[in-house]
């Protein structure tokens, strides 16, 4: 118990202390998975009846072999990290050894059967970015577990529904805007269910199968693909007529603009030179102050625009520093996607909108 709430408090912290992603898959999506699932030694009880005054339990310990586990899933992804989604799966696994621990001393039962798990559950799940295509998810989910038991010594099987829960970690690749390729661990608990079983015996006597808790764990690769992505690709012009020039108004007298590449803030070559042709003219006209504005696109939250263009302010800031201008003289503010240059919608990656702008007074 003390190992599952660990898991369980662990997830939480992480969704609560993660920073947002830009680049993750927006709105809804779909995946499919498939691996290795492992199921934890068990022991099960079956009642027995020697006449009508005397009653026990039989005793039998279960250990079963690797198996396999596939899963697929609905979801939808939010833009603060979060996603939900619906998630069916099938699990099974051989019976490896079954121990009959009636008498003194346990003896060993012939292990034909298998346990099969159908499961239905509802997942939260936050990803937390890694970095440009890579990220973590944590997530945990509840639901239904249909467990379906078969001894063949016993000539028995059966099935129940009980309820469960699963806690879940991943790490997903991103091979496109709308694609990723991922490899999940999942740890599931189903409650104790119990079966029904008819002895073969004189009288098809009716006894009952308990079993504990069951723990269960997989490891699965899989494909995600959303139905819609962040950016729509552009048309292409037909051969004969050049693309026209970036709409960038030009820059009012005595203003520089530094452009950032996504979810960046540091200056690149290009943006080192329009920093230096700004600081020279400032020592050339004896400038007496300089503001530094820093800007983002649309993509991500609006907490995390706010710090990234305070971050690329201070850094373009820094830069004319080092090039000899007075920090006194300087300063440095983020309106992160607050005024955006080329007019967006939401969630949209916009080149000309992640800048700063370096004005002279």
């Amino acid at each position: 118990m003390t190992l599952r709430i660990s898991l369980l408090a662990g997830v939480a912290l992480a969704t609560l202390s993660s920073p947002a992603s830009a680049y993750e898959l927006r709105g809804s999506y779909a995946a499919i998975e498939a691996g290795a699932s492992w199921v934890d030694e068990q022991n099960f009880f079956k009642d027995s009846i020697f006449d009508s005054s005397q009653f026990l339990y039989e005793e039998y310990g279960s250990s079963y072999n690797g198996g396999w586990a596939i899963l697929g899933s609905i979801g939808y992804a939010f833009t603060c990290n979060f996603r939900t989604e619906i998630e069916v799966g099938y699990r099974r696994n051989e019976i490896d050894k079954l121990l009959d621990r009636v008498g003194p001393s346990s003896t060993q039962e012939p292990s034909g059967g298998f346990l099969g798990e159908f499961t239905l559950m509802a997942n939260l799940i936050y990803d937390i970015p890694l970095g440009e295509n890579m990220s973590l998810s944590l997530g945990a989910g509840a639901g239904a577990d249909r467990a379906d038991l078969k001894v063949d010594f016993l000539d028995f099987q059966d099935q129940d529904w009980r309820f469960a829960y699963q806690g879940l970690a991943g790490i997903n690749y991103a091979i496109g805007d709308r694609t990723q390729l991922f490899i999940n661990y999942r740890y599931l608990h189903v409650d104790a269910p119990e079966y029904v079983w008819y002895d073969a015996g004189p009288g098809n006597t009716h006894r009952t199968i308990f079993m504990g808790d069951l723990e269960k764990h997989a490891v699965t690769v899989g494909f995600r693909i959303a139905f819609s992505g962040e950016e729509t690709a552009p048309v292409p012009l037909p051969p004969e007529a050049p693309p026209p020039a970036p709409a960038v108004p030009p820059p009012a007298p005595d203003q520089f603009v530094v452009f950032f590449g996504f979810n960046k803030s540091n200056i690149s070559a290009e943006a080192q030179q329009v920093i230096a042709d700004a600081a020279a003219t400032a020592k050339e006209k004896g400038t007496a102050q300089i503001v530094i504005i820093g800007h983002t696109d649309s993509a991500g939250s609006l907490s995390y625009n706010d710090a990234l263009s305070l971050r690329r302010a201070v850094e373009v800031k820094s830069a004319l520093a080092a090039l000899g201008i007075s920090e006194d003289k300087i300063s440095s503010t983020g309106k992160g996607e607050s005024e955006l240059l080329v007019n967006t919608g939401d969630g949209v990656k916009e080149p000309q909108n992640r800048r700063a702008t370096i004005d002279l007074k």
